[in-house]
C-alpha cells in the first residue's frame, strides 16, 4: 500500500468533524482554533535511524538540528510562525551522554533561530534510534495558505535550489566528501526551513497554494495539484540549481532533473501564484535576497508533468519518496 492510500483510508477511518477544526488530515499541517483573529497549526515527524538518517554520517549537532527543521518546514509552508515544540526520543543503548548533549545543543539552536519554545514530550529506550517532534505554530485564519488554493492559469515557483541535498547524500553513501561540494553535504545533513519567506508569500497574499519540498518537487507539486484540482506543467529548463550543482552532476555521471525532481529533502518551497503579481514576487525575492524562480504553470487537468526542452512531455506525478 502506498502512502497517499494509506492516508486516505485513515482519513476515512477517522471522524475529521469539530467547531474548532479548520483543517485536518491532508495538508502540511492540521489547523484549528476558533478566534477570528488566530488560528494554530500542528505537525509531526518521526525521523528513524536508517530509514531517514545514518549515524555516521549525521553528527549528533546537525542532526538535532535538522529534526527541528523538518518540522518547521510544515509550518513555513502554510505561512504559519513556529512558537512551540514537542520531541520525543526512543533511545538506543550504543547513544551516549556526551552524543546526546551535543543533539540537544542543535536542536536548541534551531529552536532559538525561529523563535520556538520547547514545551514537552517523551523519553523511552528501545532498539532502534527513532527522533518523533511535533510543532505549533500560529497564524490569522485568513492568511493561512493551503494545497487546495491553487487554480487554473498560475504560475508555479519554487525558493532557493533544487537538487543540492540528493546531490549531498550521493556524496555520503559514496564516502566521497569533497571540499568543492561541502555545501551539497550540508545541505542534507543541516537544511534551513524557510520560514521568513513562506510568512511573507502569505501575510502579502502572494501564494494561492503551497507545500514544502520534502519529498521531491515531482512528489510535492503532486498533492497540490489534487488538492486543487489542476495540472501542474514544469518546465525543464527553469529548474534552479547551486552553482557547483552541474559540475557535480558531470563527475558523478547524475542526472541534474532527475535529482531536482525526485531526490527530496531541500526543505525549499513550491506554491502558485496569480500571474498578476509576478513584479511583486519579483520584488519580494530581492527584498528577502531568496530565489524565487517560476518553473512552470498551472492548467486545467491533473497531475504534475515535466515539459521536455523537445516539446515533449512526460507524467511525473507522484515520482518522489514514498515513506513506506
Amino acid at each position: 500500500m502506498q502512502e497517499r492510500q494509506l492516508i486516505a483510508k485513515i482519513l476515512n477511518r477517522f471522524p475529521q468533524e469539530s467547531a474548532e477544526l479548520i483543517k485536518g488530515i491532508g495538508d502540511d499541517c492540521a489547523v484549528f482554533g476558533s478566534s477570528p483573529d488566530l488560528c494554530w497549526m500542528t505537525s509531526t515527524d518521526v525521523l528513524v535511524e536508517d530509514v531517514h538518517f545514518v549515524l555516521k554520517w549525521h553528527d549528533a549537532y546537525r542532526l538535532g538540528r535538522k529534526s527541528i527543521a523538518v518540522n518547521l518546514s510544515d509550518i513555513a509552508a502554510m505561512g504559519g510562525r513556529p512558537q512551540f515544540a514537542l520531541v520525543s526520543l526512543v533511545l538506543p543503548a550504543h547513544i551516549s551522554d556526551p552524543w546526546l548533549e551535543r543533539f540537544h545543543a542543535g536542536a536548541a539552536d534551531m529552536l532559538e533561530n525561529h523563535s520556538c519554545l520547547l514545551i514537552g514530550g517523551d523519553i523511552s529506550k528501545g532498539a532502534t534510534l527513532t527522533i518523533n517532534v511535533m510543532l505549533i505554530g500560529s497564524a490569522h485564519p485568513e492568511k493561512v495558505v493551503y494545497r487546495s488554493g491553487g487554480a487554473e492559469e498560475q504560475d508555479i515557483y519554487v525558493t532557493g535550489y533544487l537538487g543540492a541535498s540528493a546531490a549531498g547524500l550521493q556524496l555520503l553513501k559514496r564516502g566521497d566528501a569533497k571540499p568543492d561540494y561541502d555545501n551539497l553535504i550540508d545541505a542534507h545533513l543541516n537544511p534551513e526551513p524557510q520560514i521568513e519567506i513562506g510568512r511573507t508569500l502569505a501575510e502579502r497574499g502572494l501564494a494561492m497554494a503551497m507545500q514544502d519540498i520534502s519529498d521531491g518537487l515531482a512528489t510535492d507539486l503532486s498533492h497540490i495539484c489534487c488538492e486543487s484540482l489542476i495540472q501542474g506543467v514544469i518546465e525543464l529548463e527553469t529548474l534552479p540549481y547551486t552553482e557547483n550543482f552541474p559540475d557535480f552532476c558531470r563527475e558523478y555521471d547524475s542526472t541534474p532533473e532527475d535529482l531536482a525532481l525526485f531526490g527530496g529533502e531541500d526543505y525549499q518551497l513550491v506554491f502558485t501564484a496569480k500571474r498578476c503579481d509576478r513584479d511583486a514576487i519579483t520584488a519580494l525575492a530581492d527584498e528577502l535576497d531568496v530565489p524565487l524562480t517560476r518553473v512552470g504553470q498551472t492548467k486545467k487537468g491533473k497531475g504534475c508533468v515535466l515539459l521536455q526542452q523537445n516539446g515533449r512531455v512526460r507524467d511525473i506525478s507522484y515520482r518522489g519518496f514514498e515513506h513506506i
